[in-house]
């Protein structure tokens, strides 16, 4: 299914990385004609460690992420149970309409690539990028084999620890207040495990769980339930201890099986918030979407939703950018049109971005004595709503 090319035939766009966002900004490139080639270091399906929550919002806005929500059978949420930090008080959302689903993301990801691969991208899986060559006419992903994948434009999506960032100059590393370190595990349920559980598929999250700067969480899909804690990196010795807490509390609760194997929780990273904080999402004739550029809600550290508003934006301006390359803007360079990426997606994500605009730790505890706030709290978490 991989097709590969070992010449240096110059695409239009190369794209590193072919998680949500690389797929994504493949699909929309390629279906307006751009050549695509996208490539990641993986074989698709891969194992991706996450909780696999995808917004509402995504399903709502962009066709080809029904399509992998419904060919993957996601399970659909409408209900969300906050608990205090300490566990002992509760308070509950529910919504008219779906509020997200749950995927496991090998599968999700594995039908993102089909689709950027059925609107005509080319995939060039299995062989990772190891440096990027930014340069006046081109810019190019080198991989770990020799070979030297050029474009006229180059989108890192290559992720939080992102080797386009890295090489082409724009980032070391996310600091710690930009990032998120999570352990999470995904436990098998039967189909009676989990009625009794989750009933209809309610989702559990614990802000601030042991006064820690992040949240816990019950994803139940719909053979499993993903359980995991995530804080902010200063904070990561603390974090197997918020796990094995969690897990304590959730086994009290009942919301986990007796018998539920928690053991040897798989971590991740997300830079959730960073791109409000960070302004080196552009380089010479290149562009970081996702991860890669900070694109994750900083509430939730919901980020497939902002991966693939993201990869929209960038697949306007790229498109904008080709267009100038040849000539056909007058008054306008390839480079120019690249960014106006700042201000596009400054406009229309920041806000879903951005934390609310409120004191958290003082307004948290009337979660569980008010609905409203509740409900405001919970539109927050979900819809990137501000508070």
């Amino acid at each position: 299914m991989t097709r590969s090319r070992k010449s240096d035939a110059v695409y239009d766009v190369v794209i590193v990385g072919a998680g949500p966002a690389g797929s994504a900004a493949a699909t929309f490139l390629a279906l307006v004609g751009a050549r695509v080639a996208l490539v990641d270091g993986a074989r698709f399906p891969r194992p991706k460690p996450c909780a696999g929550w995808v917004s509402a919002k995504a399903v709502r806005e962009f066709r080809f992420v029904k399509d992998a929500c419904r060919k993957v059978k996601a399970a659909a949420f409408k209900r969300m149970v906050f608990h205090s930090p300490d566990l002992s008080a509760t308070a509950e959302f529910s919504s008219r309409s779906v509020a997200g689903y749950l995927v496991r993301r090998e599968a999700f990801d594995a039908e993102l690539v089909r689709a950027a691969r059925g609107a005509g991208a080319e995939t060039i899986l299995g062989t990772k990028a190891v440096a990027v060559e930014p340069g006046e006419r081109e810019a190019a992903a080198v991989l770990a084999d020799g070979r030297r994948v050029a474009g006229r434009i180059l989108i890192g999506a290559d992720g939080a620890h992102s080797t386009v960032a890295r090489t082409a100059g724009l980032r070391d590393r996310w600091a710690n207040e930009h990032l998120v370190v999570c352990l999470e595990k995904r436990v098998p349920l039967t189909a009676r495990q989990r009625k009794a559980r989750f009933g209809d598929g309610a989702i559990h999250v614990a802000p601030m769980f042991g006064q820690a700067m992040g949240y816990a969480w019950a994803f139940p899909g719909a053979d499993y339930v993903n359980v995991g804690v995530g804080v902010r990196a200063g904070e990561a010795p603390h974090l197997a201890a918020l796990y094995g807490a969690w897990v304590a509390g959730l086994r009290e609760k009942g919301l986990l099986p007796a018998e539920a194997e928690t053991e040897r929780p798989e971590g991740g990273a997300v830079p959730a918030g960073a791109a409000l904080e960070f302004e080196n999402q552009i380089g010479k004739r290149l562009l970081l979407i996702g991860d890669a550029g900070g694109f994750a809600a900083a509430a939730s550290g919901e980020g497939i939703y902002p991966a693939i508003r993201s990869a929209a934006l960038a697949a306007r301006c790229v498109l904008a950018a080709l267009q100038a390359d040849r000539g056909k803007k007058k008054g306008s360079t390839c480079q120019d049109e690249l960014l106006a990426f700042r201000r596009l997606w400054r406009e229309q994500l920041a806000a879903h971005l951005q934390m609310p605009n409120v004191n958290v730790a003082f307004l948290l505890p009337l979660v569980y004595t008010n609905r409203k706030i509740a409900d405001r709290f919970a539109r927050a978490f979900l819809f990137g709503e501000n508070l």
